[in-house]
């Protein structure tokens, strides 16, 4: 009881703070890279703590030597992640309602590129943070559209060689390189670059990839180190829903 009667506001203050902090910093690295490592770093808190309490001193021991340095080196490997963080968090956040179906605006424009026969290759992130892959390319962070990834794989456009990267609704990067698979099938021979950047991404990462042939106009699928060529629009659409589906 005693702990409650010298509650004051200060103290009520310093709560109130430091879980803004905490939101904050949710809100800053979920969706990139280093939210996965920061997981881990959760995970591997709650073992020092259990060895703490439990008085496991090897590995206690060991905690404490290692943690300064995990530290440092987690700050130097993620120190763009970090920045961009800390330039959001200059910017402010606005938050959005969105009433765009992200689906039905990809099966549009895959349909219509298809048709006209412009390649494509379009990610559509899952758990693992495409970030990484994106950084290289154009940020774009716009609401799905038919008609804006229509215009970004326009044949004359400076980004139509590059790969769209989809989180949500919302298309977040464009032009981004993807890793090239060094898998050597038959599909190789009669499919070029995209695909095999299809391929490699899905070996990297859980992504849907997406890809339009340009000489074919046929549409593949890569997914978990799997590429699916001549894909029917109906299983296109169902891949997706699964994915993207409310």
């Amino acid at each position: 009881m005693s702990s409650f009667i010298n509650f004051q506001l200060k103290d009520l203050a310093d709560i109130i703070i430091i879980s803004a902090l905490l939101y904050q910093m949710y809100i800053l690295l979920v969706g990139t890279r280093a939210w996965n490592v920061l997981r881990g770093v959760l995970a591997l808190g709650i073992l020092w703590f259990l060895a703490t309490q439990f008085k496991l001193d090897a590995t206690k021991w060991l905690f404490d030597r290692v943690a300064p340095v995990a530290f440092l080196a987690a700050v130097i490997v993620f120190q763009t992640e970090l920045r961009s963080a800390l330039e959001r968090m200059g910017r402010g956040r606005v938050a959005r309602v969105s009433s765009s179906n992200p689906v039905q605006a990809i099966m549009t424009s895959v349909r219509e590129l298809a048709t006209q026969r412009k390649g494509a290759l379009i990610a559509v992130e899952r758990k693992t943070p495409l970030a990484e892959f994106g950084s290289n390319g154009v940020l774009v962070n716009a609401e799905v559209s038919a008609a804006l990834l229509q215009t970004l794989f326009d044949s004359y456009g400076p980004l139509h060689d590059g790969g769209v990267i989809i989180r949500g609704d919302r298309v977040v990067y464009a032009g981004a390189v993807f890793p090239l698979s060094d898998k050597n099938e038959g599909w190789s021979v009669k499919h070029g670059t995209r695909h095999r950047a299809a391929l490699g991404l899905s070996e990297a990462t859980d992504a849907l990839v997406v890809v339009v042939s340009e000489e074919r106009g046929t549409v593949s699928l890569a997914q978990n180190g799997v590429l699916k060529t001549d894909v029917a629009p109906a299983d296109v659409l169902r891949s997706l829903n699964e994915v993207l589906g409310k």
